[in-house]
Order: C-alpha cells, then sequence, then structure tokens
C-alpha cells in the first residue's frame, strides 16, 4: 500500500479535497489543512511514486495551494514525514521506520491533529509522554523505536504503546474514506421548447416529486432550491431560494418556484429545466398536547412566498434590531422559523431625563408606542419648557389641552457620521384632553415638533 499526505500552509479544505479526489477516491480529510489519500492504484497511470508525487505537487500548485508531500508505505509515516519536511518526501517500501528514526521526538505532537490518534486520550497526556522521554535522553524517534515495546507500556501506558507505534512507522487505524456527499439535483431536457408558467409547472411537478422521494430516503429537508433554465437564446435564467426551514414535500417546493417565476418570469422560451436542492438533516418534531399546534413550516413558507409575490420580496421579512439608540431605526432579517433575531449591542447616548418631571405614563414595565409610518407635524405651544397644548397638522387627530406629559427625554447619536444619520431630539409622552396618549418629539437643530405615534 502507498499512502500520500498532504499538509497545506495555509486552511484551505476545499481545495485540498479537490486535489485529493483528482489522484485517488480514498481519501481521509484531517482538519482543513491537511488530507490523507491512497495512491497505491496510480503506479498504473502515472509511473514510480516519485512521478506520483511530482504530479500531487503540481496539482496542489495548480489549486493555489503551498503544501508539503510525503509518500509511505503507512498513513502514519507518510502523516509524520509531511509535517517534519518541506517539499516532496518519498519512502522507499519497508524504509518507513529508517527514515523516521532521524526525525526529532516533538514530530509525536503532529498526531494530535490526526484522525489516526482518535482513539486515545491525547493533549495532556502527549505532553507528559514527550516530557518523560526527554528526561530518558530520548532525542530522535529512532532512540525511541529502539525500546521493547512491553517496557513502554508497562512505564507509560497505552498512550505511551501508541506512540511507540508510531515512532516505528507502523499503522495506527485503517484509512477510513470519506464519502462524497450526494446531490440532489433533476434535469429534465426538453423536446420542444415550452413558453410560458403553466406549461413550465407540469415540468416542475415532474422534477420535484423524484427529488422529494429522494429527500425522504436519505432523511434530509432542503434548506435551498437553484432553479437553472437554459433559454432558447443560449442564455441562462437561474433562480435561488432560501427556505426558511428544512422541507421535502413535493407540491410545497414546486408552489414556491412557481411564485417566485411569476415575479421573475423568464425571457424566452425554455430548452431544458434543473432543479437542485441543498440539503441539512432531518428535522424530528415532537409534539405536545400541552402546547397550541403550530402551522407546519412548508404552510408558513408557501405564505411568504405569495406575500413576497403580492407585495414584493423587500417588503416581508422579520422586523430586526438596529445598533442603535435611535427608536425610530428599523431594519428587516431573513426570516427564520423557530429562531429569533437578537440585536447586536447599541451604541450612543441612551434616553435620560433632564430634569425633574412628572412621573412616567403607564405601568412601571413600560408603554408600547405605535408609530406612524410618517410623523405628523404638529404646532406645540409650551409653559415654564413643558408642552401645554398640541394642536396637530393633519385630520383624524383632535389635539387639544395637554392634562398631563412626561419627560423630557434627550436622545442623540451619530453627530460624527457624515450621511446625515445623526439625530438630536427631546420626547415628551403627553396626554390629551381628547383622551388619546402620544409621543411627541422636537428637533433640536430646527425645534419642529412632531407627533410619532399613540401610546398603548
Amino acid at each position: 500500500m502507498l499512502m500520500c499526505a498532504v499538509v497545506a500552509s495555509a486552511a484551505s479544505p476545499e481545495a485540498l479535497e479537490t486535489v485529493a479526489r483528482a489522484c485517488s477516491p480514498r481519501i481521509e480529510r484531517h482538519g482543513d489543512r491537511a488530507v490523507m489519500f491512497d495512491a497505491s492504484g496510480l503506479a498504473r497511470a502515472i509511473g514510480a511514486p516519485r512521478r506520483i508525487a511530482e504530479e500531487v505537487a503540481r496539482l496542489a500548485s495548480a489549486h493555489g495551494l503551498e503544501a508539503r508531500i510525503a509518500l509511505a508505505g503507512t498513513a502514519t509515516a507518510a502523516w509524520l514525514l509531511a509535517h517534519a519536511r518541506p517539499g516532496l518526501t518519498i519512502v522507499e517500501p519497508g524504509e518507513e521506520a529508517r527514515e523516521l528514526g532521524e526525525l526529532p521526538i516533538g514530530v509525536l505532537k503532529t498526531l494530535s491533529g490526526s484522525r489516526n490518534t482518535a482513539q486515545a486520550a491525547w493533549g495532556q497526556g502527549l505532553e507528559e509522554v514527550l516530557a518523560i522521554l526527554a528526561r530518558w535522553g530520548l532525542k530522535t524517534l529512532g532512540d525511541f523505536a529502539r525500546l521493547p515495546r512491553a517496557d513502554v507500556r508497562a512505564r507509560l501506558g497505552a498512550l505511551g504503546a501508541v506512540c511507540h507505534q508510531a515512532a516505528c512507522g507502523e499503522t495506527l487505524v485503517p484509512l477510513v474514506p470519506a464519502k462524497i456527499a450526494p446531490r440532489f439535483v433533476e434535469r429534465l431536457e426538453l423536446e420542444y421548447a415550452i413558453d410560458g408558467l403553466e406549461p413550465l409547472s407540469f415540468v416542475l411537478a415532474r422534477l420535484c416529486e423524484p427529488l422529494a422521494a429522494s429527500l425522504e430516503r436519505a432523511d434530509r429537508g432542503a434548506v435551498e432550491v437553484a432553479l437553472r433554465l437554459r433559454l432558447v437564446t443560449r442564455a441562462m435564467h437561474e433562480r435561488t431560494l432560501h427556505l426558511p426551514a428544512p422541507m421535502r414535500d413535493a407540491r410545497v417546493l414546486r408552489t414556491l418556484l412557481m411564485l417566485d417565476l411569476e415575479s421573475h418570469p423568464p425571457p424566452a422560451a425554455i430548452d431544458w429545466v434543473e432543479v437542485e436542492v441543498g440539503v441539512v438533516p432531518g428535522a424530528i418534531g415532537q409534539g405536545s398536547l400541552l402546547t397550541r399546534a403550530l402551522p407546519s413550516s412548508e404552510t408558513i413558507a408557501t405564505l411568504l412566498a405569495r406575500l413576497r409575490a403580492l407585495v414584493g420580496e423587500s417588503r416581508v421579512d422579520a422586523p430586526g434590531l438596529v445598533d442603535t439608540y435611535d427608536d425610530r431605526s428599523v431594519t428587516m432579517t431573513e426570516f427564520r422559523i423557530g429562531s429569533a433575531s437578537r440585536g447586536p449591542g447599541a451604541t450612543g447616548t441612551a434616553r435620560e431625563p433632564l430634569g425633574p418631571s412628572l412621573e412616567p405614563l403607564g405601568t412601571p414595565f413600560g408603554v408600547g408606542v405605535r408609530r406612524f409610518r410618517l410623523p405628523i407635524a404638529a404646532r406645540v405651544a409650551l409653559a415654564h419648557g413643558a408642552p401645554v397644548r398640541v394642536d396637530p397638522a393633519a385630520r383624524g387627530l383632535a389635539g387639544g389641552r395637554v392634562l398631563a406629559c412626561a419627560g423630557p427625554w434627550r436622545s442623540s447619536g451619530r453627530w460624527w457620521a457624515l450621511d446625515r444619520t445623526d439625530w438630536d431630539r427631546d420626547e415628551w409622552d403627553v396626554e390629551l384632553a381628547d383622551g388619546g396618549l402620544y409621543r411627541l418629539t422636537k428637533n433640536r437643530a430646527t425645534s419642529r415638533w412632531v407627533i410619532e405615534g399613540l401610546i398603548d
């Protein structure tokens, strides 16, 4: 057997796996910077081990990798040599122990990042073993390998015996090839080009049904759907949907694709159709007799898609918090079922009373403000710095004399910004004679008053 270890100087898991897959179907990943594969069958296609190592190095260079490459008869020897020596290292069959004998004993530390030692308690235990070997005066793996293994086990335990096996270049555990992630994709080439969404819906139904069956067999749920349409103009029309929850219902997938195409129809007739889904492990949901039943994720996803098609994609999402103390700032975040958005820490100046004021309105736990989409301009009369009368400049609000008020609270921030997002205002909560509770705001720069909203 001929094993090859490739260790990259920087983390590049995708490029490493691509290089290894190009050489052998039996590969084993070790983190983001190392990969091991079985190079036994490359002798017929490429030639001698040195030619194999040079070809692997060429592939790594083509993918922008600066890597160390070692070929040896065992995975352990290839791993240690690739970590200890730069460039290419080729070991003839049966020479593993001799080549390893020249390496410093500290190279055994690299085994802690290998799956070959996953069954042992590496970490602090390995450090203790290496410290004991240093006190014994052992400097190279050859010095360690010449000790009787039975004595090593008696004094250092099972971990010491594993280290002795590695120093001798013996295989610790067999190679476990990584499986290739299956692709869930369906494609249909049409005999005649179709034009219009109605015939396309039948094609999508024919593609989504086997996709749903494949997801069911693999116990996977789709979280992303990619639709590719090749047009008669040789152009590609591609759409990608990000689903709020894993699902595998064929009718729901087809409905979501059709609703998206209604908003983004293809500009020409279609030659072939391809649907591919990105998947995650299937979720197992356990219902409860003590809680209210919630709509299924498929129902919610379909509802969101219909709303986006009706009012626009930018108008349907989940509300999110903005990193600011400006209460008027709002944002939209991607809607995810079963997860609540949490805002980051705020920056700016908090609302603090500027002086003595009346007792705040509402309960001691705070009040809710129903903000107007557009604040309503108002004329405000003051007495001793506090509002005593409010006259809105819009119909529907009577205004009138102020019965009680609380404030002012000064809110300011982003005075350092150049994008005109700074604010500096005083806020009041007032109760008017018409029985309404309102939030008033005065812009301190322009002295203009507006009614921000109603207080519940």
